[in-house]
């Protein structure tokens, strides 16, 4: 039958109102409204159903709480979210992980385990200790300033091991750069704040990242939409291109030496084992380095699932096998960062 148009109107600011109110009462209140709408628009007109009920039934399905969508509209075909996924920003995994949000307190045994293997190694095990200064070797404070200047590793004395020294701390500040983009990226929900975490990582890497690993829960859905500035810049604009250009630097100024023929590799390589051999700091940070290579498959694996590079469902397994060319220590993680599938808009 049709409507007259003075009841359509009125209906109409009906429907505008509730809407409204939707966003602005208690509970109580919205569920009340709703069903006096639904009980009073019992009309036929199929175009009445179209225009007025299906939009109105999206609006109010979407503020209602989950548990009480069903009890609300039992035959008007909205389901619970465990039967249909209600409509979602692109960037979202269409089924939600249920432990997304899961604010329990878990301890993971494995970042425990290797977070106090590394304490034991860096104090008793690390070769080059000073027995009065066990957290710091005075003899590295002098192989520090030597790889902070360029002058004397851009031309070190032949044959001796600066060059893979000057490598290895450089390295710190690219893999802390991958972690924290991999990282920062699913802060929400998480018991510790990564930002931390992952400012300390670029003066002692695994000493800040590891342990942060032991309360961080996966999370295998993020929204893009409330990345900071920097995590927008690396998605969105030139930041990969960046840590990519940065990554060039670092291998260059390794290379230059060889290249001009003021080192051997040969005689740098012996050197350098031999500063392992003798040197708390360059133990460690080696020690370090190793771990987080290898450890970055576990937050990369995430990432991948987050853009369905992997599968949900994808072991460890499975997910080291399809990453493994990412997983080349240096520029396998800053390939992932520039390779990685984007995020929809």
């Amino acid at each position: 039958s049709s409507i007259p148009d003075s009841q359509m109107a009125q209906l109409k600011d009906d429907y505008n109102f509730l809407s409204l109110t939707t966003f602005m009462k208690p509970n109580k209140m919205r569920h009340l409204f709703v069903l006096m709408l639904i009980s009073s628009l019992s009309v036929q007109s199929s175009s009445f159903q179209s225009s007025i009920i299906s939009p109105f039934r999206t609006i109010m399905a979407s503020s209602i709480p989950d548990h009480r969508r069903t009890s609300i509209f039992p035959q008007q075909g909205v389901s619970s979210p465990d039967k249909e996924t209600l409509p979602t920003p692109n960037n979202f995994v269409e089924k939600k992980n249920k432990n997304d949000n899961d604010d329990s307190f878990r301890i993971n045994l494995v970042y425990l385990g290797l977070a106090t293997l590394e304490t034991v190694f860096w104090w008793y095990l690390a070769p080059g200790i000073n027995p009065d200064s066990r957290w710091f070797a005075p003899d590295d404070g002098v192989l520090i300033s030597n790889l902070l200047n360029p002058s004397i590793v851009l031309d070190a004395p032949f044959g001796s091991g600066l060059g893979f020294s000057s490598l290895l701390l450089n390295t710190f500040l690219i893999v802390p750069a991958v972690w924290s983009l991999l990282l920062l990226q699913e802060e929400e929900h998480q018991i510790l704040p990564p930002l931390p975490f992952c400012l300390a990582g670029f003066v002692v890497g695994g000493g800040a990242l590891i342990p942060y690993m032991i309360l961080r829960k996966s999370k295998r859905t993020v929204d893009n939409t409330r990345f900071s500035p920097v995590l927008k810049f690396f998605e969105e604009g030139d930041g990969s291109t960046l840590l990519i250009g940065l990554t060039i630097i670092v291998l260059t100024a390794f290379l230059v030496p060889f290249i001009f023929g003021s080192s051997e590799l040969d005689l740098e390589l012996t050197a350098f084992q031999e500063r392992i051999n003798s040197s708390q700091f360059t133990s460690l940070a080696l020690f370090d380095f190793t771990m987080l290579c290898i450890c970055i498959l576990d937050p990369m694996m995430d990432d991948a699932k987050r853009r369905n590079y992997l599968h949900q469902d994808a072991t460890l397994a499975q997910a080291a096998h399809k990453l493994l060319p990412f997983l080349v220590p240096l520029v396998g993680p800053v390939a992932w960062i520039y390779f990685r599938p984007r995020f929809q808009t």
